[in-house]
């Protein structure tokens, strides 16, 4: 413990964060989406493969639900020349558009979410946070007409 009573091995990571580095191998997700109201509506744990090249990696993730749902998505996520980065899945309209800022990657992108047994379009503005060199802390805004329909919270941390 240092003398202002944080802990000595906290390791917070200082460099910039890339995406398309840190998401190479295998994760671990956990989440939940809480509504405006403040209610939780949704939990869930995640298995992701991630395989990375020079410029793109492609997230394989295996999501399961409190209600016993599961669900597959693969996100192919590459770095521009000039720094940015796009995003695609299969149930975003056109691509995520992203931006790194030190430790932390925004990604803002329409997603057709399954809602009432039919797909909504919503806008997702993801903020990652790369905590550690194992641990990303993520929060996505997600509205519809600009109006707040709730936050995703998920932890990401790389298995070993």
């Amino acid at each position: 413990m240092s003398p202002d009573g944080i802990p000595a091995n906290l390791n917070l990571a200082a460099d910039t964060f890339d995406p398309v580095r840190f998401f190479s191998g295998k994760f671990v997700a956990q989440g939940m989406f809480v509504d405006r109201f403040g209610s939780v509506q949704r939990r869930f744990a995640a298995e992701i493969d991630c395989r990375a090249n020079d410029n793109q990696t492609e997230l394989h993730e295996a999501f399961i639900y409190d209600n016993g749902e599961t669900e597959n998505r693969i996100w192919v996520i590459t770095k521009n020349e000039d720094g940015s980065y796009i995003a695609h899945t299969e149930d975003v309209a056109g691509h995520a558009i992203g931006e790194v800022d030190g430790p932390v990657f925004k990604l803002r992108y329409d997603f057709f979410l399954k809602m009432f047994g039919r797909r909504v379009k919503v806008r997702f503005n993801d903020i990652m946070v790369r905590q550690t060199d194992t641990t990303i802390l993520n929060r996505a805004k997600v509205s519809k007409f600009g109006l707040l329909l709730g936050e995703l919270v998920i932890t990401f941390t790389k298995s070993a």
